[in-house]
């Protein structure tokens, strides 16, 4: 496609303000190759993306999201539904979303991608709690533990990159409170005590947290990781289960159980946090689906 203007929906807390240099500096490469640009900056991440969705159903021709996770959650949220595509400025801690779809980490590379302009269709997962309020997530929809782990990880200001949330996992540690779970996945139901339930559109959270390691965002459903309690001294298996999740390996441990499916209904007792591309978002109940090819996005030619 041709692009002749573009969005840029820059978050002004993604890195500590390396999210609006990096958007600044994509808006410099994007005008150098004529292409008409304006910049959104919100007074926070919210208040960006309610900016974006109003872009999104004007004149522009792509939105590019110079932010993390948690940046393009919010403007996909804001966007979905209008038909514009969107292309990603990796600027967060984790970026994995990007990671996911092959775009480069570096801000040029990422403009290049751009201005080649390939696109694809790309899964989303949505999430709808027993209040009916949804939200839509990108890459993983954590439960239980890691959910926890996230929550932790996003008060603490360092370490920082992957180190960050090992950290985090060892201090939930203390205080683990494992669950008892009733899972439905389509037509396969699991009752059981698990330590968290993971739910990919993607194969990794978090930086690299390859929790859901065989998920694609291609194939019109999720990947749900489940994790059962150890019968003896779980803080001490989990401490040793969990770190093998920056491999994927911890897929092969036999408390660890991986499923697929379009529809996956969750019910914990005593409920549990449920966060979304690493920002809590409610609690269980809640019932998680896919939405096959929601939106495009500029990738690299694959």
């Amino acid at each position: 496609m041709t692009i002749r203007h573009a969005t840029i929906v820059a978050s002004p807390y993604a890195r500590h303000g390396t999210g609006l240099r990096l958007a600044h500096r994509a808006a410099d490469l994007l005008r150098a190759h004529g292409v008409e640009v304006e910049v959104i900056v919100g007074e926070d991440i919210a208040d960006a993306a309610e900016r974006a969705g109003k872009a999104a159903r004007a004149d522009t021709d792509v939105l590019v999201i110079a932010g993390g996770d948690g940046t393009v959650r919010l403007t996909v949220e804001a966007a979905y539904g209008s038909g514009k595509p969107l292309a990603v400025i990796p600027a967060g801690s984790g970026n994995d979303f990007a990671r996911n779809l092959g775009i480069p980490l570096d801000v040029d590379s990422a403009v290049q991608v751009v201005l080649d302009g390939h696109r694809e269709p790309v899964d989303l997962g949505r999430v709808t709690f027993a209040n009916g309020r949804t939200a839509l997530f990108s890459t993983v929809a954590a439960t239980g533990f890691d959910a926890a782990v996230t929550a932790r990880a996003n008060e603490m200001r360092w370490p920082k990159g992957q180190a960050r949330y090992t950290l985090a996992a060892l201090l939930e540690l203390i205080g683990l409170r494992p669950h008892h779970y009733q899972v439905r996945v389509d037509d396969t139901t699991i009752e059981d005590d698990l330590v968290f339930a993971a739910i990919g559109n993607t194969t990794s959270y978090g930086g690299g947290m390859r929790i859901t390691p065989k998920a694609t965002v291609s194939d019109g459903l999720l990947d749900i990781t489940l994790a059962r309690t150890p019968a003896r001294l779980p803080r001490l298996t989990l401490a040793r289960v969990f770190p093998k999740v920056f491999t994927g390996k911890h897929v092969d441990h036999p408390l660890v159980r991986t499923l697929r499916g379009a529809e996956i209904e969750l019910y914990s007792d005593p409920p549990a946090l449920v966060s979304v591309d690493g920002d809590l978002v409610g609690g269980l109940p809640a019932v998680l689906e896919a939405v096959p090819r929601a939106i495009e996005v500029f990738t690299p030619a694959r």
